[in-house]
C-alpha cells in the first residue's frame, strides 16, 4: 500500500477505482485569411447555444444550493462581457479562424487572472476553462470526451471545473482528487455542497496515481491510500 497526501477540503472518505480525467491541450493557428463577418456569426450563434448549457446546469444547481447556481450565472455573464466580445472579434478582424480566436483569447485571459496577487482572482482561471473550454467544443463540434465509469470511482484530474461536477454521474463518483486547485475555487465550493469528498494540490505525487488502481482517500486529513492490486 502507498500512501500520499494533498490538501482535504472537502470531508468524509470515499473509495473506487481511478479514473484520470485529462482534458485535451488546444492550439490556434496562424493568422490566416477567412472572411471575419461569417466567424462573427458564427461566434454569435456559438454563444447562444453555450448560455442555453449554461442555463440547464443552473437549473441542476438550483435544485441543490442557490449560491452554487450562481456560479453558473457568473458564466453567463462572462459570455455577455462586451470587452470580451470585442477582443474575440478584434483576432477574426485580425484574420485568425473563430476556433483559434477562442483559444488566444481563453490563454490571454488565463495569464491576466494568473498574474493577479489574489488567490480569489486567480481561481476564477477555472472559471474561463470552464466557458471557453465549452465555446471551443460547440465551435469545433466535438462531445465528451470520456466516457464515465459505470462502477464507483475516484475523479483524478488537473483541476475542478465547475460544469463538470454537474456531467459526472452522482451514482458512481466517491471523490475527488487534483493536481492543483484552489479551496476557493467554483469547482471545489460545487463539490462541498454535493459532500462529494476532495482532495487538492497532489502535485508532484500526482503521476503516482495511476487508471484503475484502487484507492481510498479522506477528504478532511488529505490521506490518499493507493492498494496493492
Amino acid at each position: 500500500m502507498i500512501e500520499i497526501r494533498g490538501i482535504g477540503v472537502s470531508g468524509s472518505k470515499g473509495s473506487g477505482i481511478v479514473f484520470k480525467y485529462e482534458r485535451k491541450p488546444s492550439q490556434y493557428h496562424e493568422v490566416r485569411d477567412i472572411d471575419a463577418d461569417v466567424e462573427k456569426k458564427r461566434f454569435t450563434d456559438i454563444l447562444k447555444t453555450a448560455k442555453n448549457e449554461i442555463e440547464e446546469l443552473y437549473q441542476k444547481a438550483l435544485v441543490i444550493d442557490q449560491d452554487s447556481a450562481e456560479i453558473f450565472t457568473s458564466h453567463e455573464w462572462l459570455l455577455d462581457d462586451c470587452e470580451l466580445i470585442k477582443y474575440v472579434e478584434q483576432l477574426l478582424d485580425y484574420g485568425y479562424d473563430l476556433l483559434s480566436a477562442l483559444i488566444r483569447t481563453k490563454e490571454d485571459m488565463k495569464i491576466h487572472f494568473l498574474n493577479m496577487e489574489s488567490e480569489i482572482f486567480r481561481s476564477k482561471v477555472n472559471d474561463i476553462d470552464d466557458v471557453f473550454d465549452r465555446l471551443i467544443k460547440i465551435e469545433s463540434g466535438t462531445g465528451e470526451e470520456h466516457p464515465f465509469p459505470k462502477q464507483p470511482f475516484i475523479l483524478v484530474c488537473e483541476d475542478i471545473l465547475p460544469s463538470l461536477v454537474y456531467r459526472i454521474p452522482d451514482e458512481n463518483l466517491r471523490g475527488i482528487i487534483t493536481k492543483y486547485g484552489s479551496n476557493c475555487s467554483h469547482g471545489v465550493i460545487l463539490a462541498r455542497t454535493k459532500n462529494i469528498p476532495v482532495i487538492i494540490r497532489v502535485k508532484n505525487r500526482y503521476d503516482v496515481i495511476n487508471n484503475d488502481d484502487q484507492i481510498i482517500m479522506n477528504g478532511e486529513s488529505g490521506a490518499i491510500f493507493i492498494l496493492d492490486k
